[in-house]
């Protein structure tokens, strides 16, 4: 542990002047860094998760749509009839709209659900010359949902997915009936969590070169059946997340510095707000949730105890609960 380390251990009182001495550090390691030339040259390469991801298209009434949103290919599934309340259910980084598989069952009886790949992951186009702020994302996807004329949706986003539908209801707050932010990014708590401690170092566990990166990137990500996750997923995703390590350097430098800073947008929320999160969060430590309801005061907040960072993946039931108290309670005013 170097001594500024040591020293950004203490507890953290501005959110975003800590966020510029993280980003400031990170972006000036050499394992932040990414080669314009190599990024050109990338392309997908099907693995063992393509042939998952094709299994995946076999549920009962999913349906597997793209749309052409600012140079992008999004690819998104379908699931329900457009005449229930929509869901528009957003992932975090590194991953893809098959994070959500867990929740569909216990949502889809009662809503109509969109799960897209956000631009430049899954199944969506990635392009080496695009910018993938959060500011970006959120209008790529704003358009996208607005081309479909469904009216307000009740939008849900995890990590990365959950900044951006924090832009969304900021910025586009035709688009929204509501907004979860479970176990957001985009701010800074009180205390550091192991992976912005990485950070610091200029590592990056959210970015794995390696087969065991990546299994230490499930047991980060994760706390309830841990062992599980970082057991079963590694064989079936490690080939496909080594090989978008340079893509996702490059998005993640982007997130890094976004047009506005989030802290800025948030108060202008006006959307039912529940901020969700798992109080052994590894990624991004529980205390940023207080930091988001101190930015959107009419938040509901809610900590579920012994979950980590991805409550939809390690308790789908509960988190399903959660998030339909809060939609019926919405239709009670």
């Amino acid at each position: 542990m170097t001594p500024q380390t040591a020293t950004l251990l203490a507890p953290l009182p501005d959110s975003e002047s800590f966020l510029d001495t993280l980003v400031e550090t990170y972006l000036c390691h050499p394992n932040s860094l990414t080669v314009q030339q190599e990024l050109d040259q990338w392309r997908p390469r099907y693995t063992l998760w393509n042939y998952v991801q094709a299994i995946t298209r076999l549920m009962p009434n999913l349906s597997q749509k793209h749309a052409k949103i600012d140079r992008h290919n999004l690819c998104y599934w379908e699931i329900g009839q457009p005449d229930r309340p929509t869901v528009v259910l957003v992932h975090g980084f590194g991953a893809s709209k098959e994070n959500w598989l867990p929740l569909i069952p216990r949502l889809a009886r009662h809503y109509h659900l969109l799960i897209p790949d956000l631009p430049g992951f899954g199944n969506s186009t990635y392009h080496s010359r695009a910018r993938y702020t959060y500011m970006r994302q959120a209008q790529r996807l704003a358009d996208w949902y607005k081309a479909l004329n469904l009216g307000p949706a009740h939008w849900v986003g995890s990590s990365m997915g959950g900044a951006i539908c924090g832009v969304i209801a900021a910025q586009h707050s035709a688009c929204v009936a509501s907004v979860c932010l479970m176990n957001a990014a985009g701010v800074a708590g009180s205390n550091l969590s192991p992976m912005v401690s990485g950070l610091l170092e200029g590592q990056n566990p959210l970015i794995p070169a390696s087969v065991p990166e990546v299994i230490r990137l499930f047991r980060m990500t994760t706390h309830r059946n841990q062992r599980l996750w970082s057991r079963v997923m590694p064989p079936l995703l490690s080939k496909t997340m080594i090989h978008r390590n340079m893509v996702n350097r490059h998005i993640f430098r982007d997130m890094l510095t976004p047009e506005v800073p989030l802290n800025q947008l948030l108060p202008e929320v006006q959307a039912p707000t529940l901020i969700m999160w798992g109080d052994q969060d590894q990624i991004l430590d529980v205390s940023c949730s207080e930091v988001f309801k101190a930015l959107i005061p009419h938040a509901e907040l809610k900590v579920f105890r012994d979950l980590g960072h991805l409550p939809m993946l390690e308790a789908p039931g509960l988190t399903a609960r959660g998030l339909n108290r809060f939609w019926r309670g919405l239709n009670k005013h």
